[in-house]
């Protein structure tokens, strides 16, 4: 009898993961439509204004850290009232493809989310989830949905060496008691390791920005931090001035936020960030 109750139960589990891929709350639909048809009312003229005005949209909601942290079966989590700097990013860039082909429905931005956030575009688990942002951009823009123009405004590149994650396994719910998720994500690590990557140092940002950085371009802050990449993400944009600042979840102010001071402010507060990769939407 027992043997036929764990038959059943492992006939179930699936059926119930499957259940619970996306979390969301009814709130978040309603404001995504109704995001999506202001966007389609007030027609922005570039894919940048675009983003922008999506973006703005959001400003003012709260900044929680490890909301993708949902436990076993990587559910898509959707939300717009507790986002962090990566997951603001991804619903923003979401909407905004459905935007693009004037597609109202909540159901396509689900889908949208899906395939930013996990690599070939696919939710197949927590170690398909594209965790670095150098995996982030090299995901997207293999599949069109980005553009990495870094290249185009620095020479200067540096080689990747991700293995923070795999070197502090506690820092993450998932990873914490789980040897297996954690050499899967080493192995994922060890095939960045010495990809050369351009970015701009911060010392060279001024005389660059005006000229090719583009308003709702996505500016993503490099770091001296051993194991990783990125420290921070989120938008381009141009204050009152013409001075280029940034858009994005902060964890300072505990709230999304159109930041006032210069992204060159910005990055001159820690000597951890060393300038900036810049990727553009190609939707």
């Amino acid at each position: 009898m027992r043997s036929l109750y764990t038959i059943i139960l492992l006939l179930l589990i699936p059926l119930a993961m499957t259940a619970q891929r996306r979390i969301y709350e009814k709130e978040d639909s309603i404001r995504i439509e109704q995001a999506l048809r202001d966007i389609k009312h007030a027609k922005p003229t570039t894919t940048g204004r675009l983003i922008i005005e999506i973006a703005d949209k959001f400003l003012g909601e709260e900044y929680v850290g490890g909301t993708l942290e949902q436990g076993i079966g990587e559910p898509l989590v959707i939300s717009c009232t507790k986002v962090d700097c990566t997951t603001y990013v991804e619903l923003v860039i979401a909407i905004a493809m459905a935007a693009d082909e004037c597609d109202v429905n909540f159901e396509t931005v689900c889908r949208n989310l899906e395939r930013v956030r996990y690599r070939n575009g696919k939710n197949e688990g927590y170690t398909s989830r594209l965790h670095y942002i150098s995996w982030w951009i090299a995901d997207n823009a293999k599949r069109g949905i980005v553009e990495d123009v870094t290249g185009s405004m620095s020479r200067t590149t540096k080689a990747l060496d991700l293995s923070f994650m795999s070197n502090h396994p506690g820092s993450y719910p998932l990873l914490a008691d789980n040897r297996y998720l954690t050499d899967t994500i080493a192995r994922y690590e060890a095939l960045s390791q010495g990809k050369e990557v351009h970015y701009i140092p911060k010392s060279e940002l001024h005389g660059i920005a005006t000229n090719y950085i583009k308003e709702g371009d996505i500016i993503a802050i490099t770091t001296s931090v051993e194991g990783l990449d990125v420290a921070h993400i989120g938008f381009a944009y141009y204050n009152e001035d013409g001075i280029l600042c940034l858009q994005h979840a902060s964890s300072e102010k505990k709230m999304v936020i159109k930041d006032i001071r210069p992204l060159s402010n910005y990055l001159d507060r820690r000597k951890s960030h060393t300038g900036i990769m810049v990727f553009r939407a190609v939707f």
